[in-house]
């Protein structure tokens, strides 16, 4: 953990060297370039659980979370990284990196969370992600995706958060998402998703923030969406409704004065 240390140049390949290292943290520096290659062959380096790259003086909020913050990396991802075992974590929020999501990430087999958010990356997410039944937090918003919201995040039983807003992914919203027991925050703002707000979401017994602002949905607010008596934080811009009571209306709903 060389956290805040003001360190300057590109990320050294020769931690590889390092055999117990089980967490990368070089957040709050200056670091720049690209991922190094060698860090995706790590023979010894097996107990490898969380890579961590930030910089310094930029900041992005993330709902319930701490601040994020990246370091200056460009490049594309390696697909090497699959190669460690034990890995949970990949944050590499707030950079330029672009090019795909490599195919080779869907054989991870204990990762929990991936934080891509505010970088350049293209094409779609891939079909092989839907073996990461581990996944409990996914953002990828502001980035160049293609195609639409994939279908099987909905078999992901463990997920938590959904942060997805303006990354170029597409509605619909996947019918059966509902049926995520553990869903807490589901955040689809700015996915082009046309239509009138599916009724089934009333079923998201945990959650408790929903953004579907900045969309071309239409219609009215179904009266289903009462029973939501647990979502804290409301993001529906363009409604009125007369279904929300004056104790939802307090705890930051964002509403602007017509359906455009």
């Amino acid at each position: 953990v060389l956290k805040a240390q003001n360190l300057t140049g590109t990320l050294p390949p020769e931690l590889v060297n390092l055999p117990y290292l089980e967490e990368i943290d070089l957040t709050l520096n200056y670091l720049s370039g690209t991922i190094p290659e060698q860090w995706g062959s790590f023979t010894r380096l097996l107990n490898m659980k969380k890579i961590k790259i930030k910089r310094k003086n930029t900041f992005l909020y993330c709902w319930k979370y701490s601040v994020l913050k990246a370091q200056n990396l460009t490049g594309t991802l390696p697909p090497e990284l699959v190669n460690l075992p034990y890995l949970e974590e990949i944050e590499l929020t707030l950079n330029y990196l672009s090019g795909t999501i490599p195919q080779q990430w869907g054989s991870f087999t204990r990762l929990l969370n991936i934080f891509l958010t505010s970088n350049n990356f293209t094409g779609e997410v891939p079909e092989t992600f839907a073996g990461l039944m581990t996944m409990n937090d996914l953002r990828i918003g502001d980035n160049n995706f293609s195609g639409k919201i994939p279908d099987f995040i909905q078999n992901w039983t463990n997920l938590e958060k959904l942060v997805i807003q303006a990354s170029g992914l597409n509605g619909p919203i996947p019918r059966h998402i509902a049926f995520l027991e553990n869903l807490s925050d589901l955040i689809l703002r700015s996915c082009n998703i046309t239509g009138q707000l599916p009724e089934y979401l009333w079923k998201m017994n945990k959650l408790t923030t929903l953004d579907l602002s900045f969309n071309k949905l239409t219609g009215e607010i179904p009266s289903s969406y009462n029973l939501l008596t647990q979502v804290s934080n409301w993001k529906l811009a363009k409604w009125t409704s007369a279904l929300l009571d004056a104790k939802q209306r307090q705890q930051h709903v964002s509403f602007s004065s017509k359906l455009m």
